[in-house]
């Protein structure tokens, strides 16, 4: 146990910004609209302190591009079903024991007069996912 509490290192992608046709009103298939991303990946960086080894951690110019590719990819009706996407393919590099993704949909339709965002945020583990 204490090892796991002492092993609780991150990684964090904050403020990452997107473009994209996310939700369940019919214009929303068709017409981008901004989503914000933040991401932790909880995962032991000791190996990756001591080897100086990009090999030994996560990449995050790649963890980046696999989110754009997931944002820019298959339409979701939902934030829920989008950031549960992103964060199963984040748990499927060995390295990442948990992550927290939140996802905000910047100009959601939640009132005619409320411009506020709407925003899901999701902690899973690797259990989760049965990895």
């Amino acid at each position: 146990m204490y090892n796991e509490i002492l092993h609780q290192d991150k990684i964090i992608l904050p403020q990452m910004s997107f473009w994209a046709c996310h939700g369940a009103l019919p214009q929303e298939r068709t017409e981008k609209q901004e989503f914000k991303l933040y991401v932790e990946m909880f995962l032991d960086t000791c190996e990756a302190a001591e080897s100086d080894d990009l090999a030994d951690t996560v990449d995050y110019g790649q963890t980046y591009l696999m989110i754009e590719k997931i944002m820019q990819g298959e339409h979701h009706n939902l934030l829920e079903s989008l950031a549960s996407e992103i964060a199963h393919a984040l748990l499927a590099n060995e390295l990442v024991q948990a992550v927290t993704v939140r996802l905000e949909k910047c100009a959601a339709p939640l009132a005619p007069r409320l411009k506020a965002p709407a925003i899901v945020e999701i902690n899973r583990t690797v259990a989760d996912y049965g990895l």
